[in-house]
């Protein structure tokens, strides 16, 4: 359920569309062209589209509708909704409470986020171009050619996210860092000997789209239609129905539901139906969860893929990875597809995810599927190839050297970030102190992970103890609560300098 914005909330945002503006304002040809947000694969890519629609985010923030959506998770933060049919246009931008809520420290941050909706809000004729296939913290990044670059939402993000580090002189902070960042650039730089970094890339995206389509089947199954217009030439006109009709249909045809129809003059699937198209959404979240957390685990021998749905571990032995990108993607999610067999969400498609995954992908709306389809043609014309087995091994240490390498770089920008915060006047943005004892142990945990495969060096456990050392301080003042789960953290650390 939406409402509007109150008094306060309305306050916050007027801050927010200050903040876009003052970024889309340093927003020059040339300033974007040095973001290299184009730079994916391919021709060296022309910056004027991109300038063209960058320019008009800051007006579309006067003039779209912000409304607050209460059970809008934080993680989302905002969703651009857009009509259906065949002139769509965009109703109303969602915010989840936090995103106007009070604090200043923020800002940026949310401001970023309203800068990708903002962008699915910008239309060129009937169409709204830009769309989601790479996010910025997923496999896809990077690897996104610029023509289809320009017409991904996160793009857009990242260009805001890099001028507004320029402003603000804080180079890393509203950048995404982290173990996927981290070890996605190492395998872009390794793309001559090994497949496995566009593997990914195509699985992120396939699934990624799958996961969209299936909300649109939802939406589509709880639609009825009249028995006077039902299949005829007016009806079939609206091509977005088409290819859901079409998904329809493979679904019934794997015996998931029955065929539409007709009920006191409307024709639709029945409730338990309705249902089952439902559960489709939860599947493709399970799946899309299984990809965000690969920890890619590369192993000499073996003659399948293995995903572990604990850990997120993903051991590819070498025997398997002379494939191309299309074909080792399949091996990979066949190996995701496996793994979460076991939960309720798959309890009805799992038996068929891969080919469910397909189907959606196959089916998607018209503008993406044109797109994607050009992206699988460029990772279809990447040439197979077999790493020897020093590479293999190279590269499994270098994978995890570049995950030691992200945590080292990010705790030390804690380390100045956190006193900053901590001298703050506003109590509220001291909030955010009172998380960080649960980020750091993630890290922790990950460095236990690092450790039983490959020793981490004992000089670099040495300078993150210090470091926690020296916040933690802060993060007690902030949170007297975190102080067991600190000293806990560092007695875990000293284990690992044993």
């Amino acid at each position: 359920m939406s409402r509007a914005l109150n008094a306060a909330e309305q306050e916050v945002l007027e801050a927010l569309i200050g903040r876009v503006e003052r970024i889309v304002s340093l927003g020059t040809a040339v300033e974007l062209a040095g973001t290299t947000v184009l730079g994916g694969p391919g021709p060296a890519p022309d910056y004027t589209l991109f300038h063209q629609r960058f320019a008009l985010l800051g007006r579309r923030m006067r003039e779209v509708r912000f409304v607050v959506r209460e059970d809008l998770p934080d993680t989302t933060g905002a969703s651009t909704v857009i009509s259906d049919g065949p002139f769509p246009s965009v109703r109303e931008i969602q915010l989840c409470p936090s995103m106007v809520g009070p604090g200043t420290r923020t800002l940026t941050a949310r401001a970023l986020t309203l800068v990708h909706e903002l962008s699915h809000g910008l239309k060129e004729g009937l169409t709204h171009p830009v769309k989601d296939y790479a996010y910025r913290t997923g496999w896809a990044w990077g690897h996104l050619p610029a023509v289809l670059a320009q017409d991904n939402a996160d793009t857009y993000a990242e260009a805001a996210a890099l001028l507004a580090e320029r402003d603000e002189g804080a180079w890393g902070q509203y950048q995404v860092l982290g173990r996927v960042a981290a070890q996605r650039g190492r395998l872009l730089r390794r793309a001559g000997s090994t497949t496995l970094g566009s593997a990914l890339a195509w699985l992120d995206v396939a699934v990624n789209r799958a996961w969209v389509r299936a909300d649109d089947c939802a939406g589509f199954a709880r639609v009825g239609f009249g028995e006077a217009v039902w299949d005829t030439p007016e009806w079939s006109v609206r091509q977005h129905h088409a290819p859901l009709l079409a998904l329809e249909q493979w679904l019934e045809l794997w015996g998931f539901i029955g065929e539409r129809r007709p009920q006191a003059g409307v024709v639709g699937l029945s409730a338990e139906d309705r249902g089952a198209v439902a559960e489709l959404f939860g599947y493709l979240s399970e799946l899309k969860h299984a990809v965000d957390r690969i920890d890619p685990v590369l192993t000499e021998h073996g003659d399948r893929v293995d995903y572990d749905l604990a850990t997120g571990a993903l051991r590819i032995p070498r025997t398997v990875a002379d494939h191309g990108p299309l074909a080792l993607a399949n091996l990979l999610l066949g190996a995701l597809v496996e793994a979460t067999a076991a939960r309720p969400a798959a309890r009805r498609f799992g038996g068929r995810g891969r080919e469910v995954v397909h189907a959606l992908v196959s089916e998607d709306r018209w503008e993406e599927r044109e797109a994607v389809a050009t992206l699988r043609t460029a990772f279809a014309a990447v040439p197979a190839v077999r790493p020897s087995a020093d590479q293999w091994a190279t590269l499994a240490i270098e994978l995890q050297a570049a995950v030691l390498e992200d945590v080292r770089t990010r705790w030390e920008g804690l380390a100045t970030y956190i006193p900053l915060v901590a001298g703050m006047p506003e109590e509220v943005d001291r909030k955010v102190l009172g998380d960080l004892a649960v980020s750091f142990g993630e890290d922790v945990d990950l460095l236990h992970t690092c450790n039983r495969r490959i020793p981490v060096p004992r000089p670099l456990v040495a300078a993150l103890a210090g470091i926690l050392g020296a916040v933690t301080p802060y993060l007690v003042k902030a949170d007297a609560r975190q102080q067991a789960e600190l000293v806990g953290l560092d007695a875990r650390l000293g284990k690992l300098l044993r």
